[in-house]
């Protein structure tokens, strides 16, 4: 029996038995008996007799050597025998002090200290416990637990403890003395005195070594009692700040355990958050999960954007010492503390979204926040909000591509963990139909596809791929998701072609969809394939080695192409076309074909496509590739001779690769010289080959431009063949000649011209005087006076009269693209680009008699026809309508008469000839066009054929360069206003295809529908950064032509006595350079809204620009910063105010400065804005008739000008008083008298603008409620604060009573929608005011509560209104206006309860009104009703005072809380509230 048994049955005996029980109690074995035993242990260490003599007897055996003490009794018994023994000492408590005194002596020894700071061994007994085996705690751990003895023995081993710190760091093998003293005094049940220790060991943190400081602070938490947390974290942040990084691990770990009241755990956490950039990148972790553990909500800001502001930071910092694994490591356990923290507090979350929605420039964005909004897609349910932000940040420009795109390159290692968050937000993105946000969708899959690994990046290309496959109708358009897919498809093959070609068997499936695809996606389809089959060079090893996955790319597109040509149908043609000439200009690409080992011969025909295996699976050589070019060219040239068409297309297509790709040159010699010949022997002749005198219809050869001198000699006039071959097309289609597919076809002429000049271009063995001659020569058409008896003609006559014209245009637009850039040729261009607008109004009266007339196809790679077709049967009725409009008015014929010209000698050939000019001298005018008159043109005619007129190259706006002409004078290198207003439409419609802006979309010049699209074919070749440089270098010219037009203006001004509407404002040509002022605006404010001027990769080109315009006023623009040229810019622009004289013109200036001024917002700047604005406002616009402008779009416009007005400059409130109290009440009252409704201060506010006048005031006082400061501690500032209120109010008032006279929807609408943004202001600001100052301004709250009930009452039969009239549009704002009306009346009746005020605030009978303040009859019926008792609507409605009731005590406040009554509408009503 153990001794423990027997000692808890002695003291149970001792309690129960009798005296005479002592016999037994003697017999039980001696307590002696154990002694006897324990004085049998060897190996006893020496010491103090009485220190050794009180442990062995209490139980504990200290032993020599190695040898672990023992413990013979428990833990406990061991304790309370040495407290009893020390305790029934005579000297007590002197024997503590000398017992601890010995035990430091005993403790000299090191080897003791040692092992007393060592587990204690048990002293095993046949019939022991096995708990008794157990390790016991060490001797000092033992003695430390005693609370006699702990005080002196604390002291002692901190004594010792002090004295191991300044001794060397031991080695592996040595004895860490300071830990394993540490480890005793941590996590004891009960220190007796902590502030002793606490300070012993705050003092030895400043002379220990870093690992001895380490340790100490890692203990403290162990020790540190609950009144000393504050004071030692005080101390621990102090340290942080005085020491090295290498404690901030430690101490961070410390203070996120330690706990401290929430004021100083906010000033601690704002220090430790400071120290973020300095931190160890391993620390980073610990310090985020510290800073927001138990974080508080009005504390979370702070810390929010100071975390902001360093995080991004830290990562870049990847210094070589730290291995990337490391960085990944700290990257992944900094996103888990930002989530873990998000998933535990809500605040947190709240306040981080609130605080990314507050952003609005880019430079405050960082790419934590993006991340942040990962998390947040992760753990909450509201995804959709989330996503929703995404699209409004990239709508504002504030999340940026180089923000996205270095977040991927900086946290790809996390981003993976966020793939389907990822996948996600791309998807939304890239379903949109804005173009700036989708094309964020299709930069996410490539960032994914470029940065993860093999797994994620098949996710993406099946992804992709069901973009195109699922896409059905939007396929055709160019914002879809298919295309927006293939275009990221066709990315990564450029960029990343090893990892895609992986993926062949996912692409390759493309292939099953291209007959559902519209041919701009069949295009791109193609180019990746190609791409893909053969976008490797066999030089490249890293390539060459994945072949096996190309091969099997090659064989299907191969194999498919020789189909798609092969077959009968012109669609599955056109398909292939597209496939060849993609693969030709992979397979020609130079830098692929490398060296060739000798010349190779490309003049073999070919007609089939074959492969020469080269021996190595997939891989061409450089011979090999040039010849299956060339084999594919002569392929698609045979199958298509027959197809007009499709060999269109595929000339149109050659010629777009070889403007914008490089092509080998050996093959572009072999195409050059088969074009060439070609374009010449099926389209220029001579008198001497064609006759014109024998076709039905007259012909004469015009537009001639070179005459030869008198003296030289005659010879045949070499000229255009079109009005000839129209004809015979004609004969051939009705006669169904089966010989016609051999003929040359005109459908054919401007892509065969189009391939000969982009091969000129880029050939170096040929140049544009080679084809000089075609600039010049004449063009067989019908003579003018075929006009004259148009309507008697036969159908295929007017048809054919139509052809040539349209042909005839299309030929000038190519030859004018050609020759454009050309200094030499300038002034002919000219005089072709005047041919054009002539042409054009000749076309349009033969369409206007002759509507049933389709064109040819002229655009190949769009369905025009399909679109006219569908345009033509929405519109029969309105082209009636406008014939008949137009019959009484005549049309102006054009004065031109035929022209004989003649060219060169017959023996010599039109491309390599020389211009002459013509023998009849007195032809010469003849070939200079007149101006084209004014003709009353059906709008569905020529809007529907417009997009199937050739497109405008680029290149052609460098006419622009050329002079105006204002004085009437003919000068051949001069424009004329409508030339350069066609150039200018032209342009601007470009431009707003093709640079992208954030500002809001205003269409131009008429809604542009998906069909119109086509027209932008060669534009789209370009980039947008190439279209933004070319337009910048253009912008020196457009400010040229507008201080031309404008000083034309102010001439014309001056000459009216500064009448700005005089008659000679709405002659031809000032209407003409109107149109020109406004287009240029327009243009300017195009490129300077452009997107990427807010990054960094178009900042530059900003500058470049800027300082083109600032350069007109600035002597140093050259040498200037940006905020001067920001300056002088809007200086320069500004000035043209003052000179203009339409309204489209004037909005178009004023939307260019505030672009302007956005790019540097500047408090003067936007004073005189606002003063642009006003004087535009306070103008009189009329057109000819001398009315006043009407329409939807002149109040758009209005709104708009009116906003820029109220939204800039100072003193917005004594605007929106002068507007509202001034100019819109004029309106009202000049109304209701005589009708002439138009404001004398505001000439623009009349009845026909009232409601955007109102709507515009509305938003602006909504906007600037919000914007009104809170009042400091001065009095003066709390009355300034005071009387802004007092102005609110009012004007809400007065905006609010407007609904009694005019009751349009959309004055209702804003009055319900921004009214309660204006009274959730009231609500969050002013409240807090009235509560603060209710006491000292009672009236003036009195008087300020009053006013706002009229308000809400006011509103309250608004929402009365839209209940009865059923308006489900307008019935969806009553909730919202409920819910702060009612939480408006609480906040007043807590407010008035706070003050003493209580009985100011009562609750009366409700009356439900109407707009005119009728009482509504169904509320009557119900009270009226026999029980008695009240509908249940009306019963949970709310109670409001009458206004007897109202009038009945001045002193106090009576305010209603009337909710949204229910009991006045059915049922029906009541559910389409909400």
């Amino acid at each position: 029996m153990s001794r423990s048994n027997v000692t808890r049955k002695r003291a149970t005996m001792m309690l129960d038995s009798d005296d005479e029980d002592d016999d037994s109690l003697h017999s039980l074995p001696p307590p002696k008996a154990k002694k006897r035993k324990e004085n049998n242990i060897e190996d006893v260490a020496t010491g103090p007799d009485d220190f050794i003599k009180a442990l062995t007897e209490a139980g504990f055996y200290p032993r020599t050597g190695n040898l672990p003490n023992l413990l013979s009794v428990q833990q406990f018994d061991f304790q309370q025998s040495l407290r009893d023994h020390l305790m029934s000492s005579v000297h007590y408590p002197r024997s503590v002090e000398f017992f601890v005194n010995e035990c430091d002596t005993f403790f000299s020894e090191r080897n003791n200290f040692i092992k007393a700071l060592h587990f204690t061994e048990n002293l095993l007994e046949e019939e022991s416990n096995h708990a008794m085996s157990l390790p016991q705690d060490s001797f000092v751990r033992m003695l430390l637990q005693i609370d006699e003895i702990q005080p002196k023995l604390m002291a002692a081993i901190l004594k010792r403890f002090a004295k191991a710190t300044k001794e060397e760091r031991p080695s592996a093998a040595e004895v860490n003395l300071p830990s394993l003293i540490l480890s005793q005094i941590a996590w004891l049940n009960r220190i007796v005195d902590p502030i002793h220790v606490v300070d012993t060991l705050l003092d030895l943190l400043n002379t220990s070594s870093t690992a001895i400081k380490k340790e100490i602070i890692s203990c403290l938490p162990s020790v540190v009692g609950d009144k000393e947390n504050v004071r030692v974290a005080f101390v621990l942040c102090e340290l942080l700040d005085e020491t090295n990084n290498s404690l901030t691990a430690a101490i961070l770990d410390v203070l996120g355990d330690l706990s401290l009241p929430i004021s100083d755990a906010a000033e601690i956490r704002l220090k430790v958050v400071k120290r973020l950039p300095t931190v160890p990148l391993e620390t980073v972790p610990i310090l985020l999960t510290f800073i927001f553990k138990r974080i508080q909500a009005d504390e979370a800001l702070d810390i929010i954007k100071e975390v902001g502001l360093h995080f991004d930071k830290i990562f870049k910092k990847r210094h070589e010492r730290i291995s990337k694994e490391t960085v990944t490591d700290c990257i992944s356990l900094s996103m888990e503390s930002l989530q873990s923290s998000m998933i535990g507090s809500k605040s947190l979350s709240d306040t981080w979204i609130k605080e990314i929605q507050s952003k609005t420039d880019a430079r405050q964005f960082f790419s934590l926040d993006l991340l942040v909004l990962l998390i947040q897609h992760r753990i909450t349910v509201r995804r959709q909000d989330i996503e929703l932000l995404i699209r409004k940040k990239i709508r504002a420009e504030t999340l940026t591509t180089e923000l996205v795109k270095e977040t991927f390159k900086l946290y790809d290692c996390v981003l993976k963990n966020y793939f389907e968050q990822l996948c996600a937000i791309a998807d939304t993105l890239i379903l949109t139909s804005d173009p700036l946000v989708a094309q964020y969708g299709s930069m996410l899959f490539q960032e994914m596809f470029i940065h993860f690994d093999e797994f994620y990046q098949q996710e993406v290309v099946q992804a992709l791929i069901q973009y195109v496959s699922c896409s059905g109708d939007r396929s055709s358009s160019n914002n879809s998701p298919a295309n927006a897919a293939l275009i990221v498809l066709q990315d990564l093959a450029e960029t990343s072609w090893e990892h895609l070609v992986r993926f062949s068997v996912f692409i390759v499936s493309l292939l099953e969809y291209i007959e559902y695809m519209a041919l701009p996606q069949v295009k791109r389809v193609m180019e990746l394939l190609a791409k893909m089959a053969y976008g490797f060079s066999m030089t490249d090893e890293a390539k060459t080695s994945l072949s096996s996955f190309s091969a099997a790319i090659q064989s299907e597109l191969l194999m498919i192409i020789k189909k798609q040509l092969a077959g009968k149908q012109v669609d599955y043609q056109r398909m292939g076309v597209l496939g060849s000439v993609a693969l030709i200009h992979v397979l020609a690409n130079p830098e692929l074909v490398g060296e060739l080992n000798g010349e190779i011969q490309l003049n073999q025909t070919t007609s089939s496509l074959t492969i020469n295996d080269s021996g190595r699976n997939g891989v061409l050589n450089s011979e090999q590739r040039l010849a299956q070019a060339k084999a594919i060219f002569d392929m698609v040239i045979v199958s298509t001779k027959h197809v007009p068409e499709v060999n269109a297309l595929f000339m149109d297509e050659m010629a777009s690769t070889s403007l914008m790709h490089d092509i080998h040159p050996s093959l572009h010699g072999h195409l050059y010289e088969g074009v060439s010949d070609k374009f010449q022997e099926n389209f220029v002749v001579d008198d001497t080959e064609q006759q014109i005198d024998n076709f039905q219809i007259q012909l004469s050869l015009q537009y001639g431009l070179d005459v030869v001198e008198e003296d030289s000699p005659a010879g045949p006039i070499v000229f255009l063949n079109i009005a000839p071959m129209t004809i015979q097309e004609q004969i051939r289609r009705e006669r169904r000649d089966r010989e016609s597919a051999n003929k040359s076809s005109l459908i054919t002429l401007m892509s065969h011209f189009r391939l000969l000049r982009n091969t000129i271009d880029s050939y170096e063995e040929a140049n544009l005087e080679d084809i000089d001659a075609l600039l010049g020569c004449p063009i067989c058409l019908p003579v003018d006076a075929v006009m004259d008896n148009f309507n008697t003609m036969v159908q295929s006559d007017k048809d054919i009269v139509c052809r040539c014209y349209f042909y005839c245009i299309n030929w000038f637009i190519e030859v004018i693209n050609t020759f454009a850039r050309s200094k030499p040729f300038r002034a002919k261009v000219i005089q072709r680009l005047r041919n054009v607008l002539e042409l054009k109004g000749k076309f349009y009266r033969a369409l206007a008699k002759n509507t049933s007339f389709m064109p040819p196809q002229s655009v190949f790679m769009g369905e025009p026809a399909r679109a006219l077709k569908e345009k033509g049967k929405a519109g029969p009725k309105k082209k009636t309508a406008a014939g008949k409009k137009g019959k009484g008015k005549g049309t102006k014929k054009a004065n031109t008469t035929n022209n004989d010209t003649t060219m060169t000698t017959p023996n010599k050939s039109i491309l390599h000839s020389t211009p002459r000019e013509s023998i009849l001298q007195a032809s010469k005018l003849d070939f200079i066009a007149s101006q084209p008159s004014k003709v009353v043109q059906p709008g569905v005619v020529v809007s529907s054929y417009s997009i199937h007129f050739r497109e405008l190259d680029l290149s052609v706006f460098v006419l622009l360069s050329a002079p105006l002409e204002l004085t009437g004078e003919e000068s051949p290198v001069a424009l004329k206003p409508l030339d350069l207003e066609w150039l200018l439409g032209d342009f601007a419609v470009k431009l707003e295809h093709k640079l992208l802006t954030s500002a809001p979309k205003r269409g131009f010049p008429v809604k542009q529908d998906k069909s119109e699209n086509e027209s932008f074919l060669m534009l789209d070749l370009y980039v947008p950064m190439e279209v933004a440089k070319r337009s910048v270098t253009l912008i020196r010219r457009l400010t040229s032509h507008l201080e031309a037009i404008s000083g034309y203006f102010q001439q014309l001004i001056e000459m009216s006595d500064g009448v700005l509407d005089g008659p000679e404002m709405y002659s031809e040509m000032a209407q003409q350079l109107g149109n020109s002022y406004t287009l240029i605006f327009r243009i300017l404010n195009r490129i300077f809204s452009w997107h990427e001027f807010q990054k960094s990769t178009g900042a530059p080109l900003l500058e470049d620009s800027l300082r083109l315009i600032a350069i007109r006023v600035l002597d140093n623009a050259k040498t200037a910063d940006m905020d001067q040229l920001h300056a002088s810019s809007f200086d320069y622009i500004e000035k043209f105010s003052t000179s203009i004289t339409s309204f489209a013109c004037a909005i178009e200036h004023i939307h260019l400065l505030v672009t302007l001024y956005n790019h540097l917002p500047d408090p003067e700047l936007s004073e005189r804005l606002a003063k642009v604005a006003e004087g535009y406002l306070k103008r009189c616009w009329n057109d000819r008739d001398g009315e006043s402008h009407k329409g939807q779009k002149f109040n758009r416009d209005i709104e708009s000008l009116l906003q820029i007005y109220l939204l800039h400059g100072s003193k917005v409130f004594k605007k929106l008083e002068d507007i509202i109290g001034n100019a819109m009440a004029e309106v009202l009252e000049s109304n209701e008298k005589d009708g002439n409704s138009e404001s004398e201060s505001f000439r623009t506010c009349n009845k026909a603008t009232f409601t955007s006048y109102f709507r515009a005031s509305f938003i602006a006082l909504a906007e600037n409620v919000k914007k009104i400061p809170g009042p400091t501690d001065s009095p003066a500032s709390v009355k300034t604060t005071f009387k802004t209120w007092e102005k609110v109010v009012n004007l809400l008032n007065q905006l609010v009573e407007t609904v009694k006279t005019n009751d349009k929807r959309i004055i209702l609408m804003s009055c319900l929608k921004y009214g309660r943004f204006v009274i959730e202001a009231f609500h969050k600001s002013a409240m807090p005011l009235l509560d603060k100052e209710f006491k000292n301004v009672k009236e003036e709250s009195q008087e300020l509560l009053k006013n706002l009930q009229k308000s809400t009452r006011t509103l309250q039969n608004v929402c009365n209104h839209a209940k009865i009239s059923s308006d489900q549009t307008l019935a969806a704002n009553i909730p919202a206006m409920t819910r702060i009306r009612e939480a408006l009346f609480y906040r007043v009746k807590h407010m008035l309860a706070a003050h003493g005020c209580a009985g100011a605030f009562w609750i009366g009978n409700l009356k439900n009104k109407n707009l005119k303040g009728q009482e509504i009859l169904s509320q009557e019926s119900v009270e009226e009703s026999d029980d008695g008792r009240q509908s249940r609507a009306e019963s949970s409605s709310e109670q409001e005072d009458s206004d007897e009731e109202e009038e009945e005590d001045d002193d106090d406040v009576t305010v209603m809380r009337d909710n949204v009554p229910e009991g006045s509408i059915d049922s029906d009503s009541r559910s389409r509230e909400y």
